[in-house]
């Protein structure tokens, strides 16, 4: 157990250092995790958090106005159309409130950890404009690896000199986590 873990965080470190060159950002608390597009993800995210007992609030509905109290962010990158219908939320105004959210973070100099471990499945046409939106606007890249089989999170890193480490496992990113908070 010991062995794949440390083989994973090696394999994340390489990763990180292969895709971008740039370093990862020193994360912090208080942490938000918010999910524009509300992909279920971020509750995963944050069991996963709990885990490691790092302490976070989740809030997939999380506005401008509420970043003040944080120091790090983590945004969930894709998108449901199950849950922007069952939310009663059009695309277009998630997509506007995810701007004003990622507008309202680099204006605190907050961290921003953008996450996307929805894989495969999270690579859909709605999916498509939160990645396109968000992915080149965070501070630190963490993706599955299975979502990134086309090189599209590895493009939007290098192109915008953002630090990505790729996982093979969801369970990987609290190595990841660790190693961003100094755990």
């Amino acid at each position: 157990m010991k062995r794949l873990g440390f083989a994973a965080a090696i394999s994340a470190i390489v990763l990180t250092l292969a895709a971008g060159g740039a370093a990862a950002p020193a994360a912090t608390s208080p942490t938000l995790i918010t999910a524009p597009g509300l992909a279920p993800e971020g509750e995963l995210v944050r069991v996963l958090c709990q885990r490691i007992n790092l302490q976070v609030t989740y809030d997939p509905l999380a506005e401008p106005k509420d970043l003040a109290k944080y120091k790090t962010v983590m945004i969930i990158i894709g998108g449901s159309g199950k849950g922007l219908g069952a939310a009663g939320i059009d695309v277009q105004e998630e997509l506007r409130r995810a701007e004003a959210l990622l507008a309202e973070a680099k204006r605190l100099k907050l961290v921003i950890i953008g996450i996307h471990t929805g894989g495969e499945d999270r690579r859909g046409p709605t999916s498509a404009k939160f990645i396109e939106l968000v992915a080149p606007k965070v501070n630190f890249l963490i993706v599955r690896a299975d979502g990134n089989k086309d090189g599209l999170f590895t493009k939007l890193a290098k192109d915008g000199n953002i630090p990505l480490t790729v996982i093979q496992q969801t369970l990987e990113l609290t190595d990841v986590l660790k190693k961003l908070y100094g755990i």
